[in-house]
């Protein structure tokens, strides 16, 4: 069985700008004129749910009632951490719940149609019996929800082997690359659903990486192209990287993204990196050969370290 919400409204575009980039769903389809209806599908790819909203020339007739909600439970309290910043970045309306069990249970925001939106959270139990699963579950991390608030807890620094997510564990201390490698395995070896390791690259300036500045501008630089790793928990970024880690510093400035595995956080993803430097060399008519380039990145990191992203 396939469930489908559908509702008619006359606010489709801020519709979709909410449930896309505070809720974080895809669209999945839309169509135009279909027998006088304009609308869009949004969810996950590969759900056996969506939701639907339609326009037409004629308008409303409903009024949402305070107990009219959309419910989503979410995996962490990572997720809708970010998903409340967001709201609170588009100055999306936040409720008190009518329900008692909401208040205690659930965050209400408001959709752009008046609607209650609950965000809640039901944790997925670590039942995983494979070796890494068994390291994690012996530190007493038992859901996925408390892995990842065990993880960002775990000291910033590189592994002695940066492919071997263990050492995270082992060697109590991780960069973006292990962290969230490690994460993303757990996540597949457990069932956890729509959890996607990603290479980002952003433009790394003296705005969102203090301490930099004077190396960029020394050589003619705004910024130089950056790889930083997170997860996209149902499309939403999270780094996890330490306790003040926080994608919002450097959204904005995320050019390209590549979804990766975690076995790939080691030579693919330098390669990659370094293949991106060379393109953006080329396209910007740089004299600096791409060792000078990479020159003045590596002592970037030696700053960028402090502030905890790779």
């Amino acid at each position: 069985m396939i469930f489908r919400y559908a509702r008619h409204t006359d606010n489709l575009e801020p519709l979709i700008e909410f449930y896309t980039k505070v809720i974080g769903l895809e669209v999945l389809g839309r169509f135009t004129n279909h027998s006088n209806y304009n609308g869009v599908f949004l969810g996950y790819s590969g759900m056996d749910w969506h939701i639907e909203f339609t326009e037409s020339n004629e308008r409303v007739n409903h009024y949402p009632d305070v107990d009219d909600l959309l419910v989503f439970y979410l995996n962490t309290s990572e997720h809708l951490n970010a998903i409340k910043k967001d709201a609170n970045h588009v100055g999306a309306v936040l409720r008190k719940s009518k329900n008692p069990y909401w208040q205690s249970k659930g965050l209400e925001i408001l959709d752009p149609d008046g609607f209650g939106v609950i965000l809640t959270i039901r944790d997925k139990v670590l039942d995983g019996e494979d070796d890494l699963t068994k390291l994690l579950k012996n530190k007493g991390v038992k859901t996925w929800d408390e892995a990842l608030r065990f993880v960002k807890e775990i000291p910033y620094g590189r592994n002695s082997n940066r492919i071997d997510f263990k050492l995270v564990l082992s060697e109590n201390k991780g960069t973006c690359s292990s962290k969230h490698a490690l994460l993303k395995q757990i996540a597949s070896l457990n069932s956890v659903n729509n959890v996607k390791l990603i290479m980002g690259i952003y433009k790394m300036s003296e705005a969102n990486t203090i301490g930099i500045g004077n190396y960029l501008s020394a050589n003619g630089l705004a910024y130089i192209p950056e790889a930083h790793c997170y997860l996209k928990l149902h499309g939403k970024r999270i780094d996890i990287t330490n306790q003040k880690s926080d994608i919002r510093k450097i959204e904005g400035d995320i050019i390209e993204e590549f979804e990766i595995e975690p076995a790939q956080v080691g030579s693919y993803k330098i390669d990659l990196h370094k293949k991106y430097l060379k393109n953006w060399r080329i396209e910007r008519a740089s004299s600096m050969t791409f060792e000078d380039i990479w020159a003045i990145r590596e002592k970037c990191i030696l700053e960028l370290s402090k502030n905890s992203i790779d």
